[in-house]
């Protein structure tokens, strides 16, 4: 049965009318999708994150385009990116259907009791994410899934930043921080694949991270330097120091390359410089390099 919406008028989503059915247990899924016309989203400004801010609605609250992007089966919870859940191959599948109670379990642990047959909140989009990070573990190599893992985990710290701004004192905030360090060990662990051959990235069709914007390849540089700068160990100053000389090296390519273009946008540009300052104030060194320079440093 269509799941149902009380008010239409103020709407920020709809079901579709007609299901998909989940590969694993054969459940009939209605997609929850977000309405974007008639001022629902009001947009704002850009984080260092490379996220999208948006505006509280007078008419329709907060929105958070967010928390509709992952598929999710409400009776296995199998979830991925919408593109793939209907593409995994049987044996992703069976491991997938093996983990089922243990995955419900978990989330039903830190999120409490969830229900994805009716609209999305905060919570749901958190859960969302955390159960694809989990499936994607058995994904195979040819969907990349060790970045949709990234991109799922930093999505879900921020998730868990705007369910804490709700629910202050119940442990969101920490939990963010576990998502943004599991984020930071994905992106890093994305790159290192692609310089190998492991697992190539550069075919995705979005990285995201956010939804109005691919920021591609260079996002995916620039956030790994990010997140290793304020998520990275710290426990060992000399690796630090080793692991944050290589970002700013590979986020100054970014700036580097001369003027922005359809590749390398304005604001990416401004938040790598920014950011190779930062941590070049860090390591105790000058601020951001010419261009000049920053070219020689990619030769």
């Amino acid at each position: 049965m269509l799941p149902q919406q009380e008010n239409r008028a103020t709407n920020v989503s709809f079901f579709q009318r007609n299901p998909i059915n989940c590969p694993i247990c054969d459940a009939p899924i209605y997609r929850e999708e977000l309405l974007t016309g008639r001022g629902r989203l009001i947009a704002g400004n850009l984080s260092l994150e490379l996220r999208r801010l948006y505006e509280e609605s007078k008419k329709y609250g907060e929105v958070s385009p967010l928390i509709y992007t992952i598929t999710v089966c409400p009776d296995c919870y199998y979830a991925s990116m919408k593109e793939h859940f209907l593409k995994a191959p049987p044996s992703t599948l069976k491991k997938i259907d093996d983990d089922r109670h243990l995955r419900i379990d978990a989330v039903t642990e830190i999120l409490g009791s969830l229900n994805f047959n009716h609209e999305r909140g905060l919570l749901e989009g958190l859960a969302s994410y955390y159960l694809a990070i989990r499936c994607y573990d058995y994904f195979p190599k040819d969907f990349a899934p060790v970045i949709h893992q990234g991109i799922s985990a930093l999505r879900a710290a921020w998730l868990a930043d705007d369910v804490e701004r709700h629910e202050k004192g119940n442990n969101f905030a920490y939990l963010s921080r576990i998502f943004y360090r599991k984020a930071r060990y994905f992106y890093s662990l994305a790159l290192e694949y692609e310089q190998k051959g492991v697992q190539t990235i550069t075919n995705c069709a979005n990285l995201g991270p956010d939804l109005d914007k691919n920021y591609g390849y260079d996002g995916v540089v620039y956030l790994n330097g990010y997140l290793e700068y304020h998520f990275g160990p710290r426990k060992n100053e000399e690796r630090r120091k080793e692991m944050l000389t290589k970002s700013k090296r590979s986020v100054a390519r970014i700036f580097g390359m001369g003027k922005a273009n359809k590749n390398r946008p304005l604001p990416l540009l401004e938040n790598a410089r920014e950011l190779y300052n930062m941590i070049a104030k860090t390591l105790g060194q000058k601020n951001a390099i010419p261009e000049e320079d920053a070219r020689s440093e990619e030769d």
